[in-house]
């Protein structure tokens, strides 16, 4: 037989082929395929002799498993040249196992029920068991069920804490959980148990604090939940391995291997003056290694979310021109590439990605080529070194990861990808097709050092197990960025320092041009907190917009954005945002979170938006005043594939020749070049357009607090906006300095958590402690602020206040209902009011004062209210006019005891009974009151 074609080495070039076979000899040369090398080091140690002689080396593998006894292990001295490289690739059409673990070939017996036992030996490092080639899931409560999309189930810690009463031996365990704001995994080994509680040890794999949500958690490795088919444990003691095999399995004839080894092949040069080079690696099956969660150090990225181990199946370190190409990625317990520090112009390209414990590909340059280097711990504000750019040479560079496939990633480590960046340059990511993560599909970690290309990739299915995130993530938390930090800082001088810094980091922009994203909530792109220098274009996002928070130079052009918005939040001053010649469906093109159009000065127009026939709304007031969009329109963009609201699967996006999107300088781009194009590659889920159009809700209604606008935590952008990982608190929208808030010390994006000890959830928890509060009294307040809690003391206002109809006020009866602005609310205090139409239905206000009014609407179809004060009725009020009049006082009480009361109101007569708000009074006399403290005051 004649050898292979040399896959890629040059005609011109003499080739020198080495063949390694399970049935051959360390005896043998391997320079014939009929006297091979039986391993690879052996292959490994001829190839290296071979190219001394400066000839192409090709080690052809035939098919069969390689089990490493230890990692492979490529220096300097196994280069090739760019003319003559060297080249290790599977046997064409036969399949190469290379996995790090071993072939059980115990013999197995009956333990008990189903459980079988062998005999391996002691204090090997198994983390991992494959049957047949299928892994099997390590002992765990409660039992693994597919359904489950988090942690494929899970329980309290709670629980565990009852279970482990029953546990021998509980430190052979681990705990996974999800990080306390499901801002990727945290995960623990079991130290011990004491007081009837688990004791755990951190391992370090959250950037953001080692805290985790409670009742999101899985105990692992405990030998007493062996339980359920396919369930294992090894007892590293004993030596013993325990297998529940799945019904129907023969362990005499199966195959059964284990997961040890961290990494099978790292190629690591001396440094980047001595790199390794010319080295291609295709087409092997590589599997079964350990994972990193409970063996490696972890190591938080920058100022990102991320902590990463630097490990990798393939783990490449001060290489040039290294090729993974054509291989397969099957359950590995950690990253799948990883290259890490000082790497250039390595390819890693048409592989296929499956269920990787962590990431599927890592570009992670060194913490010592990152000038004035921040963490979370240690804030460098401000920067003292203003050089542009790295400070050495310790980062990738001009990488390209194309054409891979990958799925599922992500199986133990919450915060990975298909493809993660940091600290990195140039680094192109197309043509891949990503889905099935449990956080981002490529994540940007952070804006060192730019000229990112995320080109023609089709992602969907992406942050499945976590929260606040895009498929596609960005962070710019750079040098600029800790001068104000996670909030806005009100200083416009501040604002001018961070955009004079903004590009020294990310020195050019990264551009994210031409991919197919789909996604189940807000952002499809997902620029957050201070993510600076992006081109966005050519993108088709489905079912989900873009985030622009708190950055600058941010260019978004020529992209479909179908049931999703633009979201600017926290957006400084003159930030050179341009948004123009997009197609945008939805009936809220933009969500503006603390971004004042007159002052962020970004550009936005010749865009089109549509909503099917239905009200498009937030393009008048500041935002036309402030001259965006004057030329966009509101029109179909006559699609030659008809309508999403019709067609929801539908990917062709082409724009008809009439379509005034293309008057308005928009240009079709390519629908058909997204992703891997491999056949039978799968392909993102359909637009899910609500069941009816979103409508403000009593949530999401904005009230009055001492001059400031505060809301319920209501939705996921305001959850971002201020980086909580819940729901929880009184979200001060709107602090205008000239407020008495603000003297007090409140900010606009605080979040009250806490009002003297009492916990705030919602609105109705902090007005109910707020208003029983004596005016003039001390008020201590839990404030997350800046991504932190911090205390805020101050003291409630002694002078009239007025309040909302949603402060507080109870209401009871079936007859009752929130209405908005443009329900029913507008030109009413607030625009917003509750009103009932049955007869009987009552509301009350506890407040503590001498005097209160009561707020309401009048009209024809109102009528009588029966009035009570700490439960005794005083009179009945008549809410009737022929005309209708907004925020009209129908009651007044005065002279009531400083301390506590309530106001109580039930319908008598009428179709309605309408409450507006209410103002109290704190001892002043009626005659000496001027004005009610309100909004902005």
């Amino acid at each position: 037989m004649t050898a292979p074609e040399s896959m890629g080495a040059p005609v011109h070039s003499r080739v020198v082929n080495v063949y390694v076979a399970p049935t051959g000899n360390d005896a043998n040369g391997g320079s014939s395929e009929a006297r091979p090398v039986l391993t690879l080091a052996r292959a490994q140690a001829a190839a290296r002799a071979a190219s001394r002689s400066g000839k192409a080396v090709h080690v052809w593998v035939r098919g069969g498993s390689y089990h490493l006894a230890a990692t492979l292990r490529f220096t300097a001295a196994d280069s090739g040249t760019p003319s003559a490289p060297v080249t290790y690739s599977a046997y064409p059409g036969e399949k190469v196992v290379i996995g790090g673990g071993r072939q059980v070939t115990a013999a197995w017996t009956a333990y008990s029920g189903a459980i079988q036992v062998a005999d391996v030996g002691k204090n090997l490092s198994i983390d991992g068991l494959f049957l047949n080639g299928t892994k099997q899931t390590l002992a765990r409560y409660p039992n693994a069920d597919p359904a489950a999309t988090v942690l494929n189930g899970t329980t309290s810690m709670a629980t565990l804490d009852a279970r482990a009463k029953t546990w021998n031996n509980p430190t052979t365990g681990y705990i996974r959980a999800l990080h306390y704001g499901h801002w990727g995994g945290n995960d623990y080994t079991i130290t011990g148990f004491s007081s009837g509680q688990l004791q755990t040890q951190w391992v370090g794999d959250n950037n953001r604090g080692s805290g985790m949500d409670p009742n999101t958690v899985v105990a692992e490795n405990i030998f007493e939940e062996l339980d359920a088919p396919g369930e294992w444990f090894y007892d590293k003691t004993a030596g013993k391995l325990y297998l529940q095999p799945p019904a129907g399995t023969d362990l005499s004839t199966a195959m059964v291997e284990t997961a040890e080894l961290d990494e099978l092949i790292r190629v690591e040069g001396h440094s980047p003056t001595q790199p390794v080079h010319d080295l291609t690696f295709n087409g092997f099956t590589f599997t079964q290694t350990h994972r990193t969660l409970f063996d490696t150090p972890y190591e938080g990225l920058q100022l990102g979310d991320w902590a990463i181990a630097r490990a990798g199946a393939i783990h490449a370190k001060n290489t040039k021109r290294i090729t993974v190409s054509g291989s397969v990625f099957d359950n590995v317990g950690g990253n799948g590439v990883f290259i890490d520090g000082y790497n250039k112009d390595d390819v890693v390209t048409r592989n296929r990605f499956t269920s990787s414990g962590a990431s599927d590909v890592q570009v992670v340059g060194s913490p010592a080529a990152v000038r004035d280097r921040s963490t979370w711990n240690a804030m460098v504000n401000p920067p003292t070194d203003l050089t542009p750019g790295p400070k050495t040479e310790d980062y990738p560079r001009d990488i390209t990861v194309s054409d891979n496939s990958m799925a599922d990633m992500g199986r133990f480590e919450k915060q990975s990808a298909g493809v993660n960046i940091s600290m990195s340059r140039q680094v192109t990511v197309s043509h891949n097709t990503i889905h099935g993560s449990p956080r981002s599909c490529v994540n940007i970690n952070d804006g060192t050092w730019g000229g990112n290309l995320v080109d023609s990739n089709d992602i969907f299915d992406c942050v499945k197990e976590t929260s606040d995130h895009g498929p596609i993530n960005a962070w710019g938390r750079d040098r600029f960025w800790p001068i104000a930090g996670p909030n806005i800082n009100p200083s416009a001088q501040s604002d001018a320092q961070q955009k004079s810094y903004a590009r020294l980091d990310v020195v050019s922009p990264n551009t994210i041009s031409n991919n197919r994203v789909w996604h189940n909530s807000e952002w499809a792109i997902d620029l957050d907190d201070g993510s600076s220098n992006y081109v966005l274009t050519n993108n088709l996002l489905l079912n989900a917009g873009i985030k622009l928070r708190d950055g600058f130079y941010r260019t978004v052009t020529n992209n479909i954005v179908v049931n999703g918005s633009i979201y600017e939040q926290i957006t400084h001053r003159d930030v050179e945002d341009a948004i123009n010649r997009n197609i945008v469906l939805t009936g809220q093109p933009y969500q503006l979170t603390v971004s004042d159009p007159a002052t962020a000065k970004y550009t936005a127009d010749n865009n089109v938006f549509w909503n099917n026939d239905g009200t498009v709304t937030g393009l008048d007031g500041a935002w036309a005043a402030n001259g965006l969009d004057t030329h966009s329109v509101t029109a179909s963009p006559q699609f030659t594939n008809g309508s999403p609201w019709g067609t929801p699967a539908m990917k062709d996006y082409t724009v008809a020749g009439t379509s005034p999107a293309l008057t308005l300088g928009f240009v079709n781009f390519p629908m058909d070049r997204f992703g891997t194009g491999n056949p039978g590659e799968p392909a993102p889920p359909a637009v899910t357009w609500p069941d009816t159009p979103v409508v403000p809700t009593r949530a999401s209604q904005a009230e009055p607090l001492m001059g400031a606008t505060v809301k319920q935590v209501y939705d996921n952008a305001v959850q971002s906006a201020v980086g909580l990982g819940d729901f929880n608190g009184l979200y001060l929208e709107n602090v205008p300095t000239t407020s008495y808030a603000y003297g007090q010390g409140l900010r606009t994006l605080d979040v009250i958590r806490s009002v003297n000890d009492s916990t705030v959830t919602d609105r109705d928890s902090f007005w109910t402690v707020y208003q029983a509060l004596a005016p003039g009294s001390t008020v201590t307040a839990g404030v997350w602020r800046s991504q932190a809690l911090t205390t805020v003391t101050f003291t409630k206002p002694a002078d009239p206040q007025q309040y909302n109809n949603t402060a507080g006020v109870a209401y009871t009866g079936a007859g009752w209902g929130w209405r908005g602005k443009d329900t029913g609310g507008g030109g009413s205090f607030m625009d917003d009011i509750d009103a009932t139409t049955t007869i009987g239905d009552s509301f009350s206000f506890r407040f503590n004062g001498t005097g209160i009014d009561l707020i309401t609407e009048k009209y024809s179809d109102e009528g009588e209210i029966d009035i009570y004060v700490d439960g005794v009725l005083q009179t009945t009020v008549d809410a009737t006019s022929a005309t209708r009049a907004y925020q009209q006082t129908v009651y007044s009480k005065d002279g009531l005891a400083p301390g506590v009361h309530t106001l109580k109101g039930v319908m008598k007569t009428g179709q309605y009974m309408i409450v507006d708000g209410f103002a109290v009074r704190t001892g002043i006399p009626p005659q000496r009151i001027k004005k009610v403290v309100s909004v902005g005051t």
